[in-house]
């Protein structure tokens, strides 16, 4: 809607400075792309010779750079809508008066609410994979298969963080909900022991038997792997008897039980098992003893089998459920960091740690700076960084943390949040969503909508009336009127005047009003066929927005009221359009032309005086504007001046002075002896 030349910009590149060049970038209006193009700058102490390029016939090089989003696809972009929702609901709670108690398990449950819609996504798009139409397309193939990959580290993440830094507030220790979060995440050993489970005594038969249940074992399942030991045909032996008692009777930590008394019960259960394990009470089947040398948590046994695992904190939880169960969450810190050092060094020499992996390593080691920052290098244009940040900032559970750290939570939030509504701002299809954030950006949010919202573009009257309501809720008039004008013009091209003239008079543009009012009343001169007639009826007091559409309201009520033959009303109302000094020149022809049938009429509908103003509007008004046009023809053509005078009911406008002086005679005549005649009587 504003047609400004985008200002161009350079770019700090290091090839292009190397090789003598600038690359300057110019944003391109309408879309969320950078031209980017290269050029040797011409300075103080450059040699004075042609360019090496003069005389070819090559092309610019102009490269068009576009941020890569995931949200393009629409299966993606309800991820946007439902978490706009939350983000609402979010802020409304935190304006809310509840007890801060309260308010932290409402929060607990937004974060989980967050969850939740990543994960209902995820399926969405694992069985959006597996349509024909995705697998014949590579490029689809290759968008589904990284927002699988995004979303699934979001959610794995956002989980750990609400774990450790919300969840925390209840509960005293943390390896039981690390237990689970794994569990989560690594679903492969419990479908194999379901799978199991399902085969009965037969199970034990099955080639990957034992390798699941030492899966199941360093995840901490061990209910379920007792249920599959308990369907061997050789349940009932001694070893396998001792395993389900010691399994069975492995004090698990309950909420509000006293710690003191459980690491007591839990370091005599522990002795036990070694005990047993010396006894070689398990030697008859080598590989259960292998199992329970996983449970008593014999480091030369977890180290072979780190070698098969795919993150460095796939087994953690278990092996701190068999080694330190009381972990709090301040002591995850140092035991992260020594379990992530011991699985490195099992991994090749050119291994290298994924964004995930370290992501993870920071919230445990409680770095939530350095990993606020990562969050950004998501390709989830900030979607992530920008609700996990706003979640914190209403929390205040780590207010002290960023103190300390010299980060401005409140302006940080803020920052995310302008730069996240101001990119759906620039989506066709998530302009609405944008509005939501921006909304609580302050007055920067509110100045971001007023500049975004004339640059939509605009599809339908629908969506130019949802733009219009949302610019006027927040009081953008000059914004609902920039939109009007570009409706008004869009119509005007289209031929649809009327829509045209409505929108004209909703921007309350007296220019384009104007215009448009110009053009139905020469139309009509010209054509005898009068535009709009319904939205010139409709339009009622809004015709003072400009003095043009006042006389085409007035003209059209004469217009109507000689059509229904109600002359001395017409008549008295065309008299008054004469005298109100706000006739356009180029219509007077069809304004007096008009009163030559009223002025010829045997019963007089003009009386005297009335002839007598026409008669010197005629002379005063048509005639100076035919002579002057007269002038302006002998002018050269790119100096002329002339004002159009025309009437479709006449050939030349010359005719209508000899009618209407003829006319006006004849009435005269006629309205003073008729005058004089009721004055004797």
């Amino acid at each position: 809607m504003i047609n400004e030349s985008p200002p161009a910009f350079e770019l700090g590149d290091t090839l292009a400075t190397r090789c003598g060049n600038t690359l300057t970038g110019v944003f391109v209006p309408g879309s969320s792309k950078i031209a980017l193009s290269a050029y040797r700058p011409v300075k103080w102490n450059s040699r004075d010779a042609p360019s090496e390029t003069v005389g070819s016939e090559d092309f610019v090089l102009v490269h068009m750079a576009k941020e890569a989003s995931l949200f393009e696809e629409p299966l993606l972009r309800s991820l946007l809508a439902e978490t706009t929702v939350t983000f609402t609901t979010l802020q409304t709670l935190a304006q809310s008066q509840k007890s801060s108690t309260k308010k932290i398990t409402e929060y607990t449950k937004i974060s989980s609410s967050y969850r939740s819609v990543i994960r209902c996504c995820l399926e969405k798009l694992e069985l959006a994979k597996k349509l024909p139409e995705v697998q014949e397309n590579d490029a689809k193939q290759k968008l589904f298969a990284e927002a699988i990959m995004t979303l699934y580290s979001v959610e794995c993440l956002w989980h750990l963080f609400e774990i450790l830094y919300m969840q925390q507030q209840h509960y005293q220790l943390v390896v039981p909900q690390l237990l689970e979060w794994t569990r989560f995440h690594y679903p492969q050993a419990e479908d194999e022991a379901t799978d199991l489970l399902l085969m009965g005594e037969e199970a034990s038969e099955f080639d990957n038997y034992w390798q699941t249940l030492k899966k199941l074992i360093m995840f901490g399942q061990l209910d379920v792997t007792r249920a599959i030991l308990s369907q061997q045909p050789q349940a009932s032996q001694p070893a396998f008897q001792a395993a389900e008692q010691l399994l069975k009777s492995m004090p698990v930590y309950q909420e509000g039980y006293a710690l003191q008394k459980f690491t007591t019960q839990w370091e005599y259960w522990h002795s036990d098992l070694e005990r047993k394990l010396t006894a070689h009470v398990f030697a008859t089947e080598p590989e259960l003893e292998l199992m329970m040398q996983l449970v008593a948590g014999s480091n030369k046994h977890w180290d072979a089998e780190l070698l098969d695992s795919h993150d460095w904190y796939e087994y953690l939880p278990g092996y701190l459920l068999y080694t330190k169960p009381s972990c709090k969450p301040f002591e995850l810190r140092i035991a992260a960091t020594n379990w992530q050092n011991r699985w490195s060094r099992q991994q090749p020499a050119d291994w290298k740690m994924s964004q995930l992996s370290r992501m993870v390593l920071q919230l445990m080691k409680h770095e939530v700076k350095q990993f606020i920052y990562d969050t950004q290098k998501l390709s989830d244009s900030h979607w992530f960084s920008t609700h996990i940040i706003d979640l914190i900032h209403h929390t205040g559970l780590l207010t002290t943390y960023f103190e300390q750290q010299g980060v401005e939570i409140p302006e940080l939030r803020q920052s995310l949040i302008y730069d996240y509504g101001s990119y759906l701002m620039t989506s066709h299809n998530l302009w609405q969503l944008g509005i939501d954030y921006l909304d609580h950006c302050q007055q920067e949010g509110l100045a971001a909508i007023s500049l975004l919202l004339p640059h939509i573009p605009i599809k339908t009257e629908r969506q130019a009336f949802k733009i219009i309501q949302l610019a006027k809720q927040r009081g953008f008039v000059e914004v609902e009127q920039d939109i009007c004008k570009v409706l008004s013009k869009r119509a005007y091209n289209d031929e649809r005047y009327g829509s045209a003239l409505e929108w004209a008079i909703r921007a309350k543009d007296v220019l384009l009003v104007t215009a448009i009012a110009d053009f139905i009343l020469k139309n009509y001169s010209h054509t005898g066929n009068m535009l709009c007639k319904d939205v010139i009826t409709s339009i009622g007091a809004r015709m003072f927005v400009s003095p043009r559409l006042i006389f085409l309201l007035k003209y059209y009520e004469f217009y109507e009221l000689y059509g229904q033959r109600e002359f001395l009303a017409a008549a008295d109302l065309l008299v008054n359009l004469l005298d109100s000094k706000i006739t356009p020149d180029y219509f007077w022809p069809t304004l007096l032309i008009d009163a030559l049938p009223l002025l010829e009429s045997e019963d007089p509908k003009i009386f005297s005086k009335e002839t007598v103003a026409i008669l010197q509007h005629l002379e005063m008004e048509l005639v100076p504007l035919i002579e002057r046009n007269k002038r302006a023809r002998k002018q050269p053509s790119n100096q002329t001046n002339e004002t159009a005078l025309k009437d479709y009911r006449v050939e030349h406008t010359e005719e209508i002075l000899d009618l209407m002086r003829l006319a006006c005679a004849r009435n005269l005549a006629r309205a003073m002896i008729i005058e004089n005649t009721s004055n004797i009587s």
